[in-house]
């Protein structure tokens, strides 16, 4: 005969769990768990029997409810095992025994189909461990939470408070209520404090209507205006504690912390105009525009500043929608960055935007005030193909230079012809005014590769400013350009670098980092976005390296810790040990699938600069190795179904790092200019720049000087 001594409702509400011992309604439930004990002790068959037993939980979604078939010794566990998690939840709610037990039960309930079609173990999970509970340390103290890194829960700075009308609400904590007993009848008016030692309080309030509510923790004062309920306040050698449960017209709460349901969600600023990082905006720009919205459709309030200042506004209990703020007084060629901050009343959102304007018309550097003049003139044989906004190298130690530019070479200047010309944007990575040397990138429009191409160096202005324009020299398909005589990113990107112990040391172009292998040595670029909203599919990585002896170690990477099926990212890194080395590989991972291309040679050696570089196109399932210009023999293994486009992971790029399965290797040598693009470069490119990189003055000669007329 089955006997359904176990059909109880376990009423599994953190709250409920938080107030055992405090309130009345869970004395009496655990009273029915003990009269069951007593009809278990009066039946001498019941080891043989089963039992029916109905487990409820409540959340935002409503109730669910599942009734399962149990044996006798599974059933007295789960009711154990409950009993002791009541206890451990309100006096030791953060210790590792509590989150073990946290673990039994839900494995129980799970493993025996106690658990509805509609719940997961995750859910349950989130049941017992809800956000008010992060804020107790394990010495059972409330602590305030960072408000930079969850902006749902402020420290107390004054006074939080919750208000809302027809509630549910419940409370329990250290401190009092009054009246100090409450049965269940209207009461006008109740009131609770709780003191600052122990727990403090923990207060739950919904709208009935809504489901709209807060939950309050630590030192707090209540108030509640027509309610009905239960409730208890009772003495403890030490302290006083207290809890309520039931219906309010009214609850306001004063709380040290304060949780809104559902969170305010923070204001969104999209739509920018010109669009982030726009090149050749004209001059004549007139106004800044740019969307603002709230997905709670609360009323906004908005700033905009400019740097440059061109133009400032602001506004206020603005509703979704487009604003904009006059500028003007924009020059050609000069970067302008402008910045919108919103409020919606909870949460300050500001986003950044920059923009370019359009260069110069052309001009005739003599009629400026230059005094000086060299042609330079490209070897065409040392060019693959034509090619179009490719960045040249200028490497030269010039005594002209010395003796007629500024001494820290800001009137160093390059058009693409003589007399009246274009500007061609330059970016200096160093220059000695001491000796005339300069190190320098120029964007050279169209670079034939049947011809010489020919442009001109200007010098000798005193008086002008800088005439570099870095970010206009690096085309859009750039994500970032370190040469590494600094760690700043040369494009508009702005993914600069973080120095975790590296040192400067010669490079093959200008300065380089000197890696020695230890995991305290490797540069941090940021958590780069990836471009075009996950779109693409197609990258190339390169880099100049001086590997020493070492083992296996990372270029450039941007890859979690996670072993398989869990791996995401991609790795372009060196393979080998002390007896075989060379080999070098790009590896893409999503989800554990992977597609991998390795030299099938041992190209690079120690103790010598050598530029690789890898091309990947992941839609056509396809790798490309290069090692100092030239494609390698190279195979490529596929594991499952390879990622199809890039996708961004929250986790920083390193150089000089490899992260991956559990562990981490550490580059152990040289690395310089390190660039990442967003397509596939050609085997063109990829050979052009190696000969201009590798030997620039075969690349290019330089004419006499001129002076001028």
């Amino acid at each position: 005969m089955k006997k359904n001594i176990f059909k109880k409702n376990l009423f599994f509400c953190i709250i409920v769990l938080f107030m055992v011992c405090f309130a009345s309604p869970v004395e009496s439930f655990k009273l029915n768990f003990q009269s069951i004990n007593d009809k278990i002790d009066n039946s001498p068959n019941i080891n043989q029997e089963t039992f029916s037993l109905t487990f409820y939980t409540f959340d935002k979604t409503g109730r669910k409810r599942n009734t399962v078939e149990l044996s006798y010794d599974t059933a007295i566990n789960i009711k154990n095992v409950f009993e002791e998690l009541k206890y451990k939840i309100v006096y030791e709610p953060n210790s590792i025994e509590t989150l073990e037990l946290k673990n039994s039960f839900i494995n129980l309930i799970y493993e025996n189909s106690l658990l509805s079609e509609q719940q997961s173990k995750v859910d349950m999970f989130s049941l017992l461990n809800p956000d008010w509970l992060k804020w107790t340390n394990n010495n059972n103290s409330l602590k305030s939470r960072n408000p930079f890194t969850n902006n749902l829960i402020r420290p107390f700075l004054g006074s939080y408070y919750g208000t809302s009308v027809f509630c549910s609400v419940s409370s329990a904590g250290a401190g009092m209520m009054m009246p100090l007993f409450m049965l269940p009848r209207p009461r006008a008016v109740a009131v609770w404090s709780s003191s600052p030692s122990y727990y403090g309080g923990i207060t739950s309030v919904a709208n009935m209507f809504t489901g709209k509510g807060f939950l309050a923790g630590g030192m707090q004062r209540g108030l509640l205006l027509g309610f009905m309920g239960i409730g208890l306040t009772y003495a403890v050698p030490g302290y006083t504690v207290y809890g309520f449960i039931g219906y309010s017209l009214f609850a306001g709460v004063n709380a040290e912390y304060m949780e809104f349901y559902p969170p305010n969600r923070e204001p969104v600023v999209s739509s920018e105009s010109p669009d982030n990082g726009e090149l050749d905006v004209p001059v004549s720009l007139s106004k800044l525009s740019f969307r603002i919205e709230d997905p709670d459709r609360d009323l906004m309030s908005y700033t905009v500043t400019t740097d440059p200042d061109i133009g400032t506004g602001q506004g206020q209990s603005k509703v979704n929608g487009v604003y904009s703020v006059p500028v003007s007084g924009l020059e050609n060629d000069k970067k302008y960055s402008w910045t919108v901050a919103v409020s919606d009343g909870n949460v300050l959102v500001e986003k950044k935007f920059s923009f370019i304007t359009v260069g110069k018309p052309p001009f005739d550097p003599f009629d400026e005030g230059w005094g000086y003049r060299k042609k330079i003139i490209i070897n065409h044989t040392q060019v693959a193909g034509n090619l179009v906004n490719f960045p040249v190298l200028v490497s030269v130690t010039d005594s002209d230079l010395r003796d007629h530019a500024q001494f820290d070479g800001d009137d160093i200047l390059f058009m693409d012809g003589p007399g009246v010309a274009n500007k061609v944007y330059h970016e200096i990575e160093n220059y000695d005014g001491a000796s005339g040397g300069l190190v320098s990138w120029v964007k050279i429009p169209n670079l034939s590769g049947s011809l010489d191409t020919e442009f001109y160096l200007y010098y000798g202005n005193p008086s002008c400013s800088s005439q570099q324009f870095p970010e206009k020299v690096w085309d859009a398909s750039y994500c970032g350009v370190w040469h590494l005589a600094d760690l700043l990113d040369s494009t508009s990107n702005e993914n600069d670098g973080t120095n975790h112990g590296t040192d400067y040391s010669l490079g093959k172009i200008g300065f380089a980092k000197d890696f020695v292998g230890t995991n305290d040595d490797y540069i941090d670029v940021g958590d780069m976005p990836t471009p075009s909203n996950n779109i693409v599919s197609t990258a190339t990585f390169e880099a100049w390296i001086n590997p020493r002896e070492g083992e296996s170690s990372g270029i450039i990477n941007k890859m979690d810790n996670d072993i398989e099926p869990d791996r995401r990212g991609y790795n372009f890194h060196l393979e080998g040990n002390n007896t075989m080395f060379g080999v070098w590989s790009g590896t893409w991972y999503e989800n554990g699938n992977e597609i991998i291309s390795k030299t099938n040679e041992n190209p690079v050696i120690y103790g010598t600069w050598q530029y690789v570089a890898v091309c990947v196109d992941l839609s056509q399932e396809n790798i490309i190795l290069y090692h100092n210009g030239q494609e390698k023999d190279s195979s490529i293994i596929i594991s499952g179904t390879p990622p199809a486009y890039f996708y961004d992971i929250d986790l920083n790029e390193w150089i000089g790092a490899y992260r991956g399965e559990g562990f981490s290797t550490y580059y152990n040598g040289a690395i310089d200019e390190i660039r990442i693009s967003k397509i596939c470069r050609s085997s063109s490119w990829i050979s052009t720049e190696y000969n201009n990189q590798n030997d620039p003055f075969s690349f290019l000669s330089f004419g006499p000087e001129e002076s001028t007329p």
